[in-house]
C-alpha cells in the first residue's frame, strides 16, 4: 500500500506518500471489520470441504464444533458395518425342528421390509425351495429399540424374534423355559461376529437366527487416524457384549456400548460433557 501511494504521489508531482503511521492506524481500524467479514467466507469454504468429503454441514458453528470434538460414538450399524445383515442359518435348540423355526420366521418376518427381514424370508425360500406364504389373520408389531423385540400374533399363538436376554425374559415371565443349549449356540454366532436372534413361539424359544453383518472398508485405518489426533472412539449397538466386543476388537475402536438403548447413549454423551469432553455422535453434534 505504501508503495503505491508513493507511486501516486510521484506521478502527479505533488503531495506525499501516506506515512507509515497512518497505513498502520488505517490497519488497526480496518482489521476488526475485515476479520468480521471474512468468517461467513472462511465457514462457507470449510462447509464446501467437508462435502467434498460427504460430509454435510448445517453451519459454520458447526464446522468450528468438530474440530473441538474429542469423543465420538459411532453407531454399529450402517456406520461401522454395512448395515445390511444378512441370515445365513437357522439353528434349532434341543427339542425344536428345523421346520418349527423356520415357520416361525416366515411368520414374524412376513412384514418385515428390513434388509434383514427380506434376507430371512430369502433363506426360507432357499432351504424349502417355496415362497413362503402368510397367513392373512397376523397382526404385527414392529421392533422397538426399548423391548428389542417385534412379534406377530396369529390367533392366540404369538411369534416373538429378538436380542437373547428380552425373548428370554418374556418365555421366563410366561411359565416358560429356556433350552440348555441356548446359551451355547447364541455365544458361537456372536463369537464369530454375527448378530443372534432368538425365535420363539408363545413361551416356548425354537432356535436362533444367525446373522451376519460386514465391517466397511477401511474402518479400521480410519479410527486409527482418529486415535492419532486425539479423539477416542465408542461403538454403539444393540447387540449383545460377546457380539459387540467381536466387532469392536476387528473395528478397532476403543470402547463399545453393549445392548444399548437410546437412553443409554444419552446417559454416556452427558456422563463425558460432564467430564469437560466435548462429544461428537454420528446422528448430530451435542449442544
Amino acid at each position: 500500500m505504501y508503495s503505491a501511494s508513493a507511486y501516486s504521489a510521484a506521478s502527479n508531482g505533488r503531495g506525499s506518500a501516506v506515512s507509515f503511521t497512518v497505513l498502520i492506524a488505517l490497519f488497526v481500524c480496518l482489521a476488526p471489520t475485515t476479520i468480521a467479514a471474512l468468517q461467513s467466507a472462511i465457514g462457507i469454504a470449510g462447509m464446501d470441504c467437508l462435502f467434498q468429503l460427504n460430509v454435510i454441514a448445517l453451519s459454520g458453528r458447526a464446522v468450528e464444533a468438530a474440530g473441538d470434538v474429542n469423543v465420538l460414538l459411532l453407531d454399529k450399524t450402517g456406520t461401522i458395518t454395512l448395515g445390511n445383515r444378512q441370515a445365513t442359518e437357522f439353528l434349532p435348540v434341543n427339542g425344536q425342528s428345523y421346520d418349527d423355526l423356520m415357520e416361525a420366521a416366515m411368520l414374524s418376518f412376513s412384514a418385515d421390509e428390513t434388509p434383514e427381514g427380506k434376507s430371512i424370508i430369502d433363506l426360507i425360500q432357499k432351504k424349502t425351495g417355496t415362497v413362503p406364504v402368510s397367513s392373512e389373520n397376523v397382526t404385527f408389531t414392529p421392533f422397538s429399540a426399548s423391548t428389542r423385540v417385534s412379534s406377530a400374533q396369529c390367533g392366540e399363538t404369538i411369534y416373538l424374534k429378538g436380542a437373547s436376554d428380552a425373548i428370554i425374559t418374556f418365555v421366563l415371565e410366561h411359565g416358560g423355559t429356556v433350552p440348555s443349549d441356548l446359551k451355547a449356540k447364541v455365544n458361537e454366532i456372536a463369537s464369530k461376529g454375527g448378530t443372534p436372534l432368538v425365535v420363539a413361539c408363545n413361551e416356548t424359544i425354537l432356535g436362533v437366527i444367525f446373522l451376519k453383518d460386514i465391517l466397511k472398508t477401511g474402518i479400521r485405518e480410519r479410527f486409527a487416524d482418529l486415535r492419532t489426533i486425539g479423539i477416542k472412539t465408542i461403538m454403539i449397538t444393540g447387540d449383545n457384549p460377546l457380539t459387540a466386543a467381536t466387532i469392536a476388537a476387528e473395528a478397532g475402536v476403543d470402547d463399545y456400548l453393549a445392548e444399548a438403548k437410546p437412553e443409554d447413549k444419552l446417559t454416556m454423551i452427558r456422563d463425558y460433557q460432564k467430564e469437560g469432553y466435548m462429544v461428537g455422535h454420528d446422528r448430530g453434534w451435542n449442544k
